[in-house]
């Protein structure tokens, strides 16, 4: 796993690739289809698209604006969320 740090607030993501992304948005999508509001509702009503994975969860900015993380980047144990990785693929 590649750990990425964005460069505007220091956020730090694991990367995967644009294939896995779009797998796993397809995946999301075909389950989110098929559940009942309750579920829908616990999701926010939306369903997934690639833009979740090009954004830092925290201040939006661009995948392309990461670098990847150093030591001490992240609090070990802490949760990380997916951003796109051009040069290394999961």
């Amino acid at each position: 796993m590649t750990a990425r740090t964005c460069l505007k607030c220091g956020w730090v993501h694991f990367g995967v690739s644009r294939k896995y992304a779009e797998t796993e948005i397809d995946s999301f999508n075909t389950f989110f289809d098929k559940a009942s509001q309750d579920v829908k509702d616990s999701y926010g009503n939306r369903r997934s698209n690639i833009k979740h994975y090009e954004r830092c969860f925290y201040c939006s900015g661009p995948y392309t604006n990461f670098r990847d993380a150093k030591p001490g980047d992240a609090p070990d144990g802490v949760t990380m969320q997916p951003i796109i990785v051009e040069h290394e693929p999961v």
